[in-house]
């Protein structure tokens, strides 16, 4: 009886070395169905406008929600955005803007952000800013094309 039993064991040690596990992970959710967004750089005061662009694109992009598209040349926030080019990439959204220096040496930061699909503006805020508040109002204007694609509210700009 013994000798099956230590047998038995034997042969469950052995039989557990040959085991191997498959892992297969499947996403799902947000990080599926990502929404395609060109978020073009920004025309006027070339640093400026680059960085905030840089930090936008980071803040959507990280998200999870949004996939970005190339968006081809700098498009300012008056300019009319090449809506046939920007279907072709696969862009649902495409976000443009501008960067001009005020008389007080305050920089005025315009977004227009449109539908692609529709041909649409979806909106077009302005924010005053200096050099110091650069991230922090990329983060609101993140914000605002966040709420406006998603309907939820973005928490880029919060603490």
């Amino acid at each position: 009886m013994k000798i099956n039993a230590l047998l038995v064991a034997a042969g469950l040690a052995l039989s557990s070395l040959t085991v191997h596990a498959q892992l297969t992970v499947e996403i799902t959710g947000a990080g599926a169905n990502r929404l395609p967004v060109a978020i073009a750089e920004f025309t006027g005061e070339r640093i400026i406008a680059q960085a905030l662009t840089s930090v936008i694109r980071a803040d959507l992009e990280r998200s999870g929600l949004f996939r970005l598209v190339d968006a081809g040349p700098p498009l300012g926030d008056s300019a009319t955005p090449p809506f046939e080019d920007l279907k072709a990439r696969g862009a649902d959204a495409v976000v443009g803007g501008s960067v001009t220096t005020g008389s007080d040496g305050r920089y005025e930061t315009r977004v227009r952000l449109s539908d692609v699909p529709k041909q649409a503006s979806l909106g077009n805020p302005a924010y005053l800013h200096t050099e110091a508040q650069l991230r922090a109002t990329a983060h609101r204007i993140a914000d605002f094309i966040y709420e406006k694609l998603t309907g939820e509210p973005g928490v880029f700009s919060t603490r």
